[in-house]
């Protein structure tokens, strides 16, 4: 269950300044004291710590904390897929057969069976079996690149917040990366045409802290990964957006209530 006032927004600044605020009850100009004293604390976290527990309180768990991301994407119709059927892993986009990676797959006449692992084109079949990984250069490694989105690599992903001069290196805002390993494969050029007709998106979600996964050494106690977080908020809060990756379990996904807004991606203009 989220507790109220949990949230975890670190998409702005602006943003960062109020989810360390609303987390710990540190004003911000009680934060901005201890700017410049970075020096006298081995690490960021120690800082945080301090200010935190002479100051405010420690959130229990971020288990706690409902994190608000985004997921970028590509699409021809304004994400309709995802207004009616949420943000979905590879595997479940591809089995949804309205979903634009399954009906531009089809359209170029290939099909995928996920339970066999066998993809067809043009009646040509390709095991992608998922395994040990072949030398790189051969169709081997085309057809298992394939497997390991599909079987190892498929659950979804978002940022908490991005770079803004420097692209993630998916390039998701351009293409699925999926599409990267069928032209691979097959010798096609389907990423071009998918970004030549496709334009960029930014869905923003919500998410619990029960629904990810934690982002560094699982071992750490409860009170070192909730510091973990808080460090990343006092970071943005202070300074410019970095590359924060929040990753889903497997096997979840976003329903279409979880999602609070689509809209026209803004980041990576120049990319």
């Amino acid at each position: 269950m989220i507790i109220p006032n949990m949230i975890y927004d670190i998409r702005t600044t602006e943003y960062a300044q109020r989810t360390l605020t609303n987390l710990t009850g540190v004003p911000i100009p009680v934060w901005e004291q201890y700017l410049g004293h970075e020096r006298e604390y081995k690490y960021t976290d120690y800082l945080v710590a301090d200010v935190i527990n002479t100051h405010g309180y420690l959130p229990q768990s971020y288990k706690d904390f409902e994190f608000v991301y985004f997921h970028i994407t590509t699409s021809a119709n304004g994400c309709a897929s995802f207004r009616k059927h949420g943000i979905l892993d590879l595997k479940q986009s591809y089995l949804c057969h309205d979903s634009e990676l399954r009906e531009f797959l089809e359209k170029h006449d290939i099909y995928i069976d996920l339970d066999e692992r066998i993809l067809t084109y043009c009646g040509k079949a390709f095991d992608i079996t998922f395994g040990a990984c072949p030398r790189q250069d051969t169709e081997a490694y085309n057809r298992w690149s394939i497997g390991r989105k599909f079987y190892y690599d498929y659950t979804t992903c978002g940022f908490l917040s991005v770079w803004e001069r420097t692209p993630y290196g998916g390039q998701v805002h351009r293409r699925p990366e999926i599409l990267m390993d069928i032209d691979n494969l097959l010798g096609l050029k389907l990423s071009q045409e998918w970004m030549s007709t496709h334009d960029p998106y930014e869905i923003v979600a919500k998410v619990s802290g029960e629904e990810i996964v934690y982002d560094s050494d699982d071992d750490q106690s409860d009170e070192d990964k909730v510091l973990n977080y808080l460090t990343k908020a006092y970071y943005t809060a202070f300074g410019e957006p970095s590359e924060n990756i929040l990753l889903i379990k497997n096997h979840i996904q976003i329903p279409p209530l979880d999602i609070l807004e689509i809209k026209p991606m803004e980041h990576w203009k120049d990319y």
